[in-house]
């Protein structure tokens, strides 16, 4: 008698809104919102702590997952200037959302400064260029050369989103070609350290898109085939046991020896062998894309995908972006008060639990404003009319 398989059987997934994508979006972003108040006692508990990759991993992911089941589909139909202009239009949002953010957060730190009388609090996240050149900061901030800290993942969104008609130009003719280049660029950027410029700051941006981009397009590739074929990719035994080694060796790694020095592995290049983020080198990418499929094809995969859209997690993931810039506002007013002196566990958990409280508010006035613009009018009852 042949042995019971230890993944659990995947039932068909309808082709639609899948509530266990929207639930880990919402577990990214609650885990983003966590390690963006940094030093505070639960961000020790993140699973950045255990492994190579951490939730922005996961957060790009399934950006690209998203992507192809909101746009791929009525692309491959034939509303291909439609689905562009509307691409774009999400593209402009983001754009101009990003911008909001940089003034929002420079006031937040600009206003603890002049309380505390201590401009040094700017420089916390990098916003020493708004005091010393405010006019060229704003310029390079407006081009997206200047990013300070925490303000770093939608400018990565708005070049992937800005790009993705070239991307589905290219899927829609093979799918396999789109991953092949984007993974020769993801590799030709990391061995030769190619990277879009910063100014006034150095070092290129923290996101480099022209590696990041390669964990899009595998996202939008799995979205598009899980589209089509309306259930997710199948389990393989050996593949899945193997992605739970690594996880395992990630975990060891992290909490035991800790990452491996520069060059410990020569002569092949770091870009191979050390677990990077500007870049999203090897070991890094693989232990993202480890999680993922030992998490989908496990229990808690089922788990997910059983609960309510009303969930306060798939809430907050299908309103990803709302969600995204209220957490961002409240981290960043959580850091300013940190540096002032209001620290300790007590106002770690309460602060941190505050916050994950408003971005569940936050999905939820969404969610009922967008019920009460699909609820069909009102009729008034035959013969009334309005005084």
């Amino acid at each position: 008698m042949a042995a019971p398989s230890p993944l659990p059987a995947l039932p068909a997934i309808p082709v639609g809104r899948d509530t266990a994508l929207d639930v880990w979006r919402g577990v990214a972003l609650a885990t983003i919102f966590i390690n963006h108040v940094s030093g505070n006692v639960l961000e020790r508990v993140t699973h950045k702590n255990f492994g190579f990759s951490d939730a922005a991993d996961l957060f790009v992911l399934f950006a690209g997952y998203a992507a192809a089941a909101a746009y791929f589909g009525r692309f491959r139909a034939g509303e291909r200037t439609r689905t562009v202009l509307r691409v774009l239009g999400r593209a402009v949002k983001l754009y101009t959302t990003h911008l909001a953010l940089v003034v929002l957060g420079a006031a937040v730190f600009a206003t603890k400064a002049l309380k505390n009388g201590d401009l040094g609090l700017m420089s916390v996240i990098a916003l020493e260029p708004l005091l010393q050149d405010p006019a060229g900061a704003m310029v390079e901030a407006a081009t997206l050369r200047y990013q300070p800290g925490f303000l770093n993942i939608l400018p990565l969104y708005c070049v992937l989103i800005g790009a993705l008609p070239l991307l589905m130009a290219v899927a829609a003719r093979d799918m396999r070609l789109a991953l092949g280049l984007s993974g020769a660029l993801w590799l030709a950027a990391g061995l030769t350290g190619a990277n879009f410029p910063t100014r006034p700051l150095p070092g290129g941006w923290f996101f480099n898109p022209l590696c990041w981009q390669f964990l899009f397009v595998i996202g939008f590739a799995l979205g598009a085939r899980r589209a089509a074929t309306g259930r997710a990719s199948g389990a393989h035994r050996g593949l899945w046991w193997a992605a739970l080694a690594y996880l395992a060796i990630a975990l060891v790694v992290m909490r035991g020896t800790g990452l491996p020095a520069a060059g410990w592995l020569a002569p092949l290049p770091d870009f191979l062998t050390v677990p990077e983020k500007q870049f999203l080198s090897l070991p890094r990418l693989l232990h993202a894309l480890a999680l993922a499929y030992v998490v989908a094809h496990s229990p808690l995969q089922a788990w997910a995908r059983g609960l309510s859209r009303h969930h306060p997690l798939a809430m907050m993931g299908r309103h990803s972006l709302p969600v995204f810039c209220t957490g961002l506002v409240v981290s960043m007013t959580g850091v300013a008060l940190r540096q002032s002196g209001y620290d300790g566990a007590m106002f770690d958990i309460t602060y941190v639990s505050a916050g994950l409280g408003i971005q569940v508010l936050a999905a939820g006035l969404v969610t009922l404003a967008e019920t009460r613009r699909a609820a069909p009018p009102a009729r008034l009852p035959a013969g009334a009319r309005l005084s």
